[in-house]
C-alpha cells in the first residue's frame, strides 16, 4: 500500500487549521477505492472540523492501471510553472514510489515513461475509456451535472421548469437519478442540510414528471404496501404478483427473508400453478436469485476491501499515522468488521490479537471524532444523552457552541426527518427528543 502524504492547511472559510491526507499515488488493482474517489471528484478533498465547509487540494498524482499497461500522469498548475528538468524529477520521484512498492515481477518498461496530462478532466476521460466510458458518454454526463443546477435554479419558475424538463427529457433517465441521489449523500455527509433538502425537493418534483421517475413511484408503491414488518407469505405474495420492476425492488428490501423455505415455498407454488403461468412465475425467479447473487457479490466485495483495510493498519509501524492516513477509506463497514474481529478473538482467548485490535479500534474512533465537523459532533452528542437533564448539563457545557447556525441545522434536521423519512417506533423517539432539546435550547433551560 502506498501511503498518502499528511499536510496542514487552513480552511479558507474559517482560517482553522487543518491536517489532511494527499494521495498522489494511485494504483487500480490495489485501490479501486481510490479510483472510485477519483471519478467522482472526491479525491484529496477535506472537510473543515470547525466549519463544515469542504476543500479541493491541488497535488501532482500518479495513476497506475497494471490490467491496461496504463500508467498516467497530472502536475497541477504550480508544478507546470517549474522548468522542464524540474517537472521530469516530479514525474521521476512519482514513478520510483510506486515501482519500489511494487514487487519485481510486476515493474514494466511502459512505466518508465508516463503519459502526461494537461488536465485532470483528461486523465479521467482516459481512465474511464479503459471502463467503456466514450467522451459522447462524458459529454453526456457533464450536460446530466448541468441539468441539475439548472433545474433546482427553477423551483420558483414551474412554467420554465416544465418546459426544461421537457426540452430534456432523454436525459433525464436512471444515470441523472442515481447522480441526483449521489449529490444528496454528499451534501447530508457534510452537513449541508438545506443543500441537501432542496436536492431532494426537486428529486421528487422530477418523479411524477419523467418516465423513470414513475418507475421509482411503482417501486417505492411496491415496497409500502409491504409495510413495516411484513409476513414471508406476504412477501412471496408480492413477489408472485409484482411485475420485474416491483420484483427488483421488493428482492432488495426483503433479501433477509429469500431464504432456502422461501425458495421452498415459491417453487412449491410454481408447481401448482397452471401450466401458461409457471414460464412467468419461473422468470421471476431467476431475477429474484440474480439480484440476491448481485448483492452478494457486491457483499463480499466491500468486506473484502474492508478486511485489507484493516490488515494494513494493525501492520504499520506507526498505527497512529496509518490511521489518520487511511481514515477518508474507514467506513461502517470497516467498523463493524473490526469490532466482529475483537469479538472472535475475545472468544478464541487471543488476548494479544484482542488488545491490539482494540488499540486500532480507539485510534479510529478517536481519529473519526477530531474529523468530524464540531456542530455534528454536538447533535450526535445531544442525540443520544438523557433528556433533560443530562442534554440540560450538555448545553450549559458546550455553551459557545449553541449558535444560532446550530439552532437552525437542528430545526432543518428536525424538519428533513418528519418529513421525508418513514414513521417508526425510533424515528418518533429520536423527533420528541430532538424537539425537548431544542425547546431547552430556546428557553436557556
Amino acid at each position: 500500500m502506498i501511503r498518502p502524504q499528511l499536510v496542514s492547511l487552513q480552511c479558507p472559510q474559517c482560517r482553522a487549521r487543518l491536517q489532511a491526507p494527499i494521495f498522489s499515488i494511485i494504483d487500480a488493482s490495489q485501490n479501486p477505492d481510490l479510483k472510485q474517489a477519483l471519478l467522482a471528484g472526491q479525491l484529496n478533498s477535506v472537510q473543515c472540523t470547525q466549519c463544515g465547509s469542504v476543500s479541493f487540494l491541488a497535488a501532482p498524482l500518479l495513476y497506475h492501471d497494471p490490467e491496461h499497461a496504463f500508467l498516467g500522469v497530472f502536475l497541477p498548475e504550480q508544478q507546470m510553472r517549474l522548468s522542464e528538468p524540474q517537472r521530469q524529477k516530479a514525474i521521476g520521484d512519482l514513478t520510483k514510489a510506486l515501482m519500489d512498492a511494487l514487487p519485481a515481477e510486476q515493474r514494466r518498461g511502459y512505466m518508465l515513461a508516463p503519459q502526461q496530462f494537461l488536465t485532470m478532466e483528461k486523465l479521467v476521460e482516459k481512465i474511464l475509456g479503459f471502463d467503456g466510458i466514450t467522451p459522447e458518454m462524458i459529454a453526456a454526463s457533464r450536460r446530466k451535472v448541468e441539468l441539475v443546477s439548472e433545474l433546482a435554479r427553477m423551483k420558483e419558475d414551474s412554467f420554465a421548469f416544465s418546459i426544461t424538463v421537457k426540452e430534456n427529457e432523454a436525459l433525464l433517465d436512471q444515470e441523472f437519478f442515481m447522480l441526483l441521489s449521489n449529490f444528496i449523500l454528499a451534501a447530508q455527509q457534510q452537513g449541508a442540510a438545506d443543500q441537501a433538502q432542496m436536492l431532494v425537493d426537486l428529486r421528487e418534483r422530477l418523479i411524477p414528471l419523467t418516465e423513470v421517475g414513475r418507475r421509482i413511484q411503482k417501486q417505492r408503491d411496491a415496497v409500502q404496501r409491504l409495510g413495516q414488518s411484513p409476513s414471508r407469505e406476504m412477501i412471496l405474495q408480492a413477489l408472485l404478483e409484482g411485475d420485474l420492476e416491483e420484483i427488483d425492488a421488493i428482492a432488495v428490501v426483503a433479501r433477509s427473508a429469500l431464504d432456502y423455505q422461501f425458495f421452498q415455498e415459491y417453487s412449491d407454488r410454481i408447481a401448482q400453478a397452471p401450466a401458461e403461468q409457471r414460464p412467468a412465475l419461473e422468470e421471476k425467479r431467476a431475477r429474484i436469485l440474480a439480484i440476491l447473487e448481485s448483492l452478494a457479490a457486491a457483499d463480499q466485495q466491500v468486506i473484502q476491501g474492508a478486511a485489507q483495510i484493516i490488515q494494513e493498519l494493525l501492520g504499520a509501524e506507526d498505527m497512529a499515522a496509518a490511521v489518520a492516513d487511511a481514515l477518508p477509506l474507514i467506513d461502517e463497514t470497516v467498523l463493524n468488521l473490526l469490532l466482529a474481529n475483537i469479538e472472535q478473538a475475545q472468544k478464541k482467548g487471543a488476548t494479544a490479537a484482542a488488545r491490539r485490535l482494540q488499540i486500532l479500534w480507539q485510534m479510529i474512533t478517536e481519529a473519526m471524532d477530531a474529523a468530524t465537523p464540531a456542530p455534528m459532533r454536538l447533535f450526535y452528542e445531544l442525540l443520544q444523552t438523557d433528556y433533560p437533564e443530562g442534554t440540560r448539563a450538555l448545553l450549559r457545557q458546550r455553551a459557545d457552541e449553541i449558535t444560532p447556525e446550530f439552532v437552525q441545522f437542528l430545526e432543518d434536521t428536525l424538519t428533513a426527518v418528519a418529513q421525508k423519512e418513514e414513521a417508526s417506533p425510533e424515528r418518533d423517539q429520536a423527533l420528541r427528543h430532538l424537539r425537548n432539546v431544542l425547546t431547552q435550547i430556546k428557553l436557556g433551560v
